[in-house]
Order: C-alpha cells, then structure tokens, then sequence
C-alpha cells in the first residue's frame, strides 16, 4: 500500500512539473529593460545576439547620450530608442564607446545600433544605414564665459577643438577655415580642454552646447543652422526590418506625444522646421504651440 501511494505521489509530481515547463515555455523567457519578451526578437529579426539589439552609445554627449558609473545610458537619443524598443519587444544591450567607435563597430558588425546624436551625412550613409531622422537642431561655437568672440572670423588663427569624425569638423572646415583645428576622440576631452584653456573654443551640437552653457563656465559664441539632422545608424547589411519598424515606432510615438513629452525634458527650442519635413506627423503635433518652427 505505501508503494502504490509513493508511486502515485511521484507520478503526481511528475505531471506537476511537465505543466509549470509547458507554461513556462508558453510565456515566454525573459524580459528586457523596456518589458517585452526577448524571444520574440530572435525570431523577428537578424541581429549580433540573438534577442537583443546591441547598441553602442557616448559616455558623453548631452543632451542626446550620457553614461554614468554605473554604466547606464540616459538621454533623449537613448529615451527614444528605449521607447522604440518597448513597443517592438526587444531587448537592448547598451555599450559605452565614442563616436568613430559607434560607426566602425556598426561596419565591423559588433553593433546593430547607434543610440547618440550621430549627423546623417551623405558620407557616413555609403558605411551605414540611417533611420529618418529623430532630431534637427543647429552648430554651436563654445568658448569661456570670459570670451568675447562672436563670429568665425573672431578665432581667426586660434586653437579650435571638434570631435574627430564629427560633422562638426566640416562645419570647422568651411566656416572656419583660419582657425587652428585640434581634433579630440570624445566630447569629454573635448570641454576638458576648453575649460583648461588647451583650445580657445569648441565646436558642438546645438543641443550639446545649451547642456554645456547650463553646467560650466563657458558661452555660445557663434551659433548656425545644421545641415543635417540626427539619425539612428545601423549596420548596412543589417535587418532592414529592424531599421523600419524602429521609425514605425518613432512615428507612432508622435502620433500620441510620447515623442513631445521627451522633446520637452530635453530641448528648449522648437521643433526645427527641416524635421518637420522628414517627419510630418510633427506638424500637427506642435501647430500653435512654443515648438512651431519661428
């Protein structure tokens, strides 16, 4: 009699077990930071990892991407892509590099994202895909508080430090061709040395300076219109699918002022006209408010 209850008990067990796996297995493994299955992202599209978008971002590019000590990634760029991310049920790895390393590791095949503020050239389109662009903002000249520069010209022969392989070098070239380019790997270098007064100014995003201007001693000298907007790059001969659902998402996020919630905790000025021509959905979204283009 003890046998036959120990057998039943055990075939019991058993029968419990085999139905938590099938359940289990019906749900779904894991989950990422933004709360959608991993699995679905292995079986959706091509990517490094399976289940995961592997992104490589800046330690150091405010307003767009910033990483603290811990190593984790904040900013409009990454907000954008996480709420991206969310609603396509994937999961993302965020790696810390700088900008040159963001673009060779998406040829090199170690990424399938940019997250940062990375200028959709024409140049950089023939090495990677872009997505429409996300933001459109303008260039900015940074010197000291105690400077009193307020045109190109005024650098004429002076030392002036860009991020190498930023469109800002062109910017640097064209508009500033009298100037003493000195080329730096990362942004945090960057306003080390304007600070420090190794450079007499800096050229930046826009949007990078009005973050540096609220921070640190220095001021706007000269500001100009962009010539491209900002995009996010993924690898050439990566899942095309990938790169169109993520506008999808990024459109869908305007449409229900997902997209104007975070424009607003990042940026103080409008919505550029030029992106509202990449992106029309904007136009309704910011008809008769502070963020219409002037």
């Amino acid at each position: 009699m003890l046998m036959k209850s120990t057998t039943l008990r055990r075939s019991l067990l058993a029968g419990a077990a085999t139905t938590l796996v099938l359940s289990l297995a019906a749900c779904g493994g894991g989950t990422d930071t933004a709360g959608g299955s991993a699995n679905a992202a292995t079986t959706k599209y091509k990517l490094v990892q399976d289940g995961v978008i592997t992104a490589g971002t800046q330690a150091e590019q405010p307003p767009f991407a910033v990483t603290d000590a811990a190593g984790d990634p904040s900013g409009f760029a990454v907000d954008l892509m996480n709420g991206a991310a969310k609603r396509l049920g994937v999961k993302v790895q965020y790696k810390t590099t700088n900008l040159q390393g963001i673009l060779a590791g998406l040829s090199a095949g170690q990424y399938d994202i940019g997250v940062a503020g990375v200028g959709a050239t024409p140049e950089r389109a023939e090495q990677v895909a872009f997505t429409t662009p996300y933001y459109w903002g303008f260039t900015a000249v940074l010197t000291r508080e105690s400077g009193r520069q307020n045109s190109p010209a005024d650098f004429d022969g002076k030392r002036v430090g860009v991020v190498s392989g930023a469109v800002q070098e062109a910017f640097l070239t064209k508009r500033m061709p009298d100037a003493k380019p000195v080329k730096f790997k990362d942004q945090t270098a960057l306003i080390s040395q304007l600070l420090s007064g190794g450079v007499e100014a800096i050229v930046v995003g826009g949007a990078d300076a009005d973050e540096y201007v609220k921070k640190q001693p220095v001021r706007i000298a000269v500001e100009q219109d962009s010539l491209q907007g900002s995009a996010f790059p993924l690898r050439k001969n990566g899942d095309p699918e990938l790169l169109k659902d993520i506008d999808a998402q990024i459109d869908a996020m305007i449409d229900d002022g997902t997209y104007i919630k975070l424009y607003r905790k990042y940026f103080q000025d409008p919505v550029a006209a030029d992106l509202i021509k990449e992106r029309p959905r904007l136009a309704e979204q910011v008809e008769g408010t502070d963020l219409a283009p002037v």
